[in-house]
Formats: structure tokens, sequence, C-alpha cells
């Protein structure tokens, strides 16, 4: 059952970080709107900032994809990591770069950031496991 619950939860990881990723790889307006009111608060580059963040989301994604596929633990703290500070920094901008939070990635951002402290704690426990 834990097998089908780990699957499930990086399917579901995976297809929410690249369906994040392709609208700001692909310079959507929505996004890119998004992006330029970053760019008012933060001072970065709309553009480059939505790219990196794609970028970034696509990587996580494949990174994700990987530890399913090969079950290395190494990238799946990794990946799991880079979720988890990428979640609070997505919480942070959605507070305080936002003029108004939008609740459902407030939301999508938690539900993430959730996933990714289980994960990282049951790839903590399964490495505990055999030590012992």
């Amino acid at each position: 059952m834990t097998k089908i619950i780990d699957h499930i939860l990086n399917t579901t990881v995976l297809l929410t970080l690249t369906f994040f990723a392709i609208p700001k790889l692909l310079g959507k307006p929505r996004s890119v709107s998004g992006f330029e009111q970053f760019e008012r608060v933060l001072g970065l580059d709309a553009d480059f900032f939505r790219l990196f963040t794609g970028i970034s989301e696509l990587g996580m994604a494949v990174l994700i994809l990987i530890f399913s596929i090969s079950g290395n633990k190494v990238v799946g703290k990794l990946a799991f990591v880079l979720l988890l500070v990428t979640m609070i920094a997505a919480l942070g901008l959605e507070f305080f770069a936002r003029s108004e939070p939008k609740i459902v990635l407030v939301g999508i951002a938690i539900t993430l950031a959730i996933i990714s402290i289980y994960k990282l704690q049951t790839v903590q426990l399964i490495d505990q496991s055999y030590r012992t």
C-alpha cells in the first residue's frame, strides 16, 4: 500500500510541476502577467525569472521521474528538498510580492510542501532501515 501511495504522490507532483512549468516556458499571457507583478516588487527581469522558474520546475519533475523509476534515494532527496525550498519561496512570493495572494496557488504550494516533507521523511526512514 505504501508503494501505491508513493507512486500516486510522485505522479501528482510530477504532473503538477509540468502543468505549471509549460505555460511559463511557452510565455503564456497569464504567466507573463504574473511574473510582471514580481518584477515590479523584486526588481528582477520578469522574462528571466519566468523562464528560470519554468526550467526549475521542469528539472524537478525530471528528478522526480528519475527517482520514481530508479529508486535512487540521493536523487529523491535532492528532488524533494528542491521542491520544498521552491514551495516555501512560492508562498513568500504569493504573500509578499503579489498585491493579493491567489488562494488556489497558496493551497497548491502548501500541498506540495507537505508532500515534500512526507517524501523526505519516508526516504530517510528507508535509508535508516538499511543501516540496522
